[in-house]
């Protein structure tokens, strides 16, 4: 009491206590990021060999480059980051060599002979081809002055950088590969490698011929393999693997039987439609006005649609869990195949429609040809210079507007007119195909999908939350699993920048899921708290799986050890295999008897006819270069030992003498030969040997 006394007749001192105490917190807060991001500060995703990747300039080409795209955003954002390292990288190595692109050079990458790829891909009219109007038009007015749009302008020297990394890129392999030199021991090598052949008999017995419930590993089986394959699982990152349960979201019968009234309750509507598409796409139905052949209606109501009286409302009926029903607005034979010509004016406007109507009338008249006409004024490249002839084509190969006209609506020698997504075509029909004489329905559908209601939702979420709660280990997650029917999968080793877990596919979630497994918090053997929800894959508005997701195992970065093999399923399975193969090569009594071993096994006695060095696959067990290797380093009938090959134990042997022609006096074609593979596997292995061998901090996990 007395303390309180003093402090009510001194109250600054309450007022100074505070003020410690807010003072500390925020320091402690300070030094707490201080130490969390001392590598990199906010607008640094990271460093390539000391230089950095800034947050900003990445934001910006993201946006620039790919806001067209539709890709996953985490992809994109990998594509990007893999631009700026090597960028980074071929950028420090130019320096170094004292390589560059020059003015007049980079001038001719972007609108001369001499365009550079990423200016022929971007740059390409309808038909394929590079549009070199519009590079034309880009270039007089940046000439000119006018090129003054701030988008456009920050575009085109994002793509400047581009296309001189990449010019820069290819003149590094151009260095590289120009150095390349084959021998003549190497030309020989490939001689023999190519023409000495040799048939061989072989055994195989899988590695699934011993039950996994025999093989016990102990870190002694993980520490040969690892001395057996050094380097092989070597990690450049830390990695962890999760164990996950998955709680699907099924409906019931109930969702499936509310479903049907929602869809039922519309069909007077479009009985009574005056117009059916209107009245359909208004209810989230499909109408494209194409005539369909059985093989493409529902099959629930194919005979239906085929047969009932047109104007017909028919269903609902269930198809692949949707509820559909149609009207039956037309029936007619549809051709095969179709052979049109026409004339295209780009651009649906106003303006394009009269031209096309005014070459209609120069068409009628008799004055002009299609031909001539498609010459002078077709915009499309490819069937202009042919007189707008498209050959013949199948329906559904051309947008649905322009082949409804040609399927549909024509009769051979009129002119039609239809808007497209390209523009306003003038379209002539000059032949038609009829082989099967299918007859084709045309109807407007109405459809309901079978979703799963609120409650169906709620019931399953709850069950994984009574799982999150109560599962505090790994062993709990997989005895809970097992006493409500539910799969225990297992993640490929993940990444801290991966957003994609095991079958769960590539999404926000699957970012989520990671973001946790790699938060500081997070440990081996923990369970998340957290329900991880997944929407529905097509588009529903509706949860479609419940995740609880534990920490199986982390494998450190660095040189790879018996936590790092343990971690990773496909290594632990080899290790499992090479364990199979001690058991079965240790009770194999008498490996050159093939058919008592084939017997006892079950399987049978193979042969490989011509086989190469250069060959890898043998029939029955995949690819298993060991075993062909060590065929021809053995004499004809001479039984192999047994060999662990990468899907079984096998034991073989050469059944004919190696076929071993002599070398030619020219080996011109091997040495180009050795020099091509050697080329190629330089322009493909390149950047990512550079990227190996740099220093690269990559924090973007800490952004995304």
């Amino acid at each position: 009491m007395a303390i309180i006394g003093t402090i009510r007749k001194n109250g600054w001192i309450l007022i100074v206590m505070m003020a410690l105490a807010l003072g500390g917190f925020i320091l402690m807060d300070v030094v707490s990021n201080s130490q969390r991001y001392s590598a990199a500060d906010l607008n640094t995703l990271g460093k390539v060999n000391g230089e950095q990747v800034k947050r900003d300039e990445f934001d910006t080409y993201e946006k620039l480059v790919y806001s067209n795209t539709k890709s996953n955003p985490y992809q994109i954002r990998t594509q990007v980051w893999n631009y700026f390292v090597e960028k980074a990288l071929v950028s420090q190595e130019a320096e170094e060599l004292g390589l560059g692109v020059g003015l007049d050079e980079l001038k001719d990458l972007q609108f001369g002979n001499n365009l550079s790829p990423i200016m022929a891909e971007r740059f390409k009219d309808q038909a394929g081809q590079v549009n070199r109007a519009q590079l034309a038009s880009i270039k007089a007015a940046i000439e000119g002055g006018q090129f003054t749009d701030p988008t456009n302008r920050a575009y085109w020297a994002v793509q400047e950088k581009e296309v001189i990394k990449k010019r820069i890129e290819d003149k590094l392999m151009s260095l590289v590969t120009k150095g390349l030199y084959t021998p003549k021991w190497e030309a020989e090598m490939a001689f023999r490698d190519n023409n000495y052949r040799l048939d061989a008999a072989y055994v195989r017995i899988p590695f699934d011929k011993v039950p996994d419930s025999e093989v016990k590993l102990t870190d002694a089986d993980y520490t040969a393999f690892l001395k057996n394959h050094p380097g092989m699982y070597d990690q450049t990152e830390e990695t962890r693997v999760i164990d996950y349960v998955a709680i699907d979201v099924v409906p019931t019968q109930g969702d499936t039987s509310e479903c049907r009234e929602m869809v039922a309750k519309l069909m007077d509507g479009l009985r009574n439609a005056e117009n059916d598409s209107i009245y359909a796409v208004s209810n989230n139905g499909v109408y494209d006005g194409s005539y369909k052949a059985k093989d493409a209606l529902p099959p629930s109501m194919a005979d239906d649609l085929l047969s009932l009286p047109l104007n017909t409302v028919v269903g609902p009926t269930l198809t692949n869990g949707v509820w559909v029903v149609a009207k039956i607005e037309g029936r007619m034979v549809v051709p095969d195949s179709v052979r049109a010509r026409h004339i295209l004016i780009q651009g649906a406007n106003q303006a394009s429609e009269n031209r096309i109507d005014s070459l209609m009338g120069l068409l009628k008249s008799g004055a002009y040809r299609f031909d001539s006409l498609a010459v002078q004024n077709s915009q499309d490249g490819g069937s202009a210079q042919k007189g707008g002839d498209l050959g013949w084509f199948a329906a559904g190969m051309m947008v649905p507007e322009f082949n409804n006209v040609c399927f549909y609506q024509s009769e051979i020698g009129k002119y039609y007119k239809v808007a497209t997504q390209f523009g306003w075509h003038l379209i002539e029909v000059t032949n038609k195909k009829f082989m099967t004489n299918s007859t084709g329905v045309k109807a407007a559908y109405l459809s309901q999908r079978v979703e799963p209601s609120a409650n169906t939702q709620s019931i399953a979420k709850e069950k994984a939350e009574q799982i999150a709660q109560h599962a505090k280990t790994i062993d709990d997650l997989r005895k809970m699993a097992s006493e409500q029917n539910l799969a225990v999968e297992t993640s490929q080793p993940l990444k801290a920048n991966d957003f994609s877990v095991g079958q769960l596919g590539a999404e926000e979630t699957s970012r989520q899921i990671v973001r946790w497994v790699f938060d500081e918090k997070t440990n081996e053997g923990d369970v998340s708290k957290e329900v991880f929800t997944y929407r529905d894959a097509a588009g529903g508005y509706f949860d479609a799986r419940y995740i609880v997701a534990v920490v199986k195992a982390v494998a450190p970065k660095g040189a790879a050890t018996i936590a790092t093999l343990k971690a990773n399923p496909k290594a632990d399975s080899e290790v499992k295999n090479a364990k199979k193969a001690e058991i079965i090569i240790g009770k194999l009594q008498n490996p050159n008897d093939f058919p008592a071993l084939a017997e006892k096994y079950q399987v049978n006695v193979d042969t490989a006819r011509g086989l190469s060095m250069l060959q890898t696959f043998l029939q029955n067990g995949g690819s298993e270069p060991i075993v062909i290797g060590t065929l021809f380093g053995m004499a004809k009938d001479q039984v192999t030992k047994p060999i662990a090959g990468t899907s079984g134990v096998y034991v073989a042997k050469a059944i004919t003498e190696q076929s071993k022609p002599g070398l030619p006096a020219d080996l011109t074609l091997f040495r180009k030969q050795v020099t091509s593979s050697a080329s190629t596997g330089i322009r493909m292995g390149l950047l990512t040997s550079m990227k190996k061998a740099a220093e690269v901090d990559d924090n973007r996990s800490r952004f995304f």
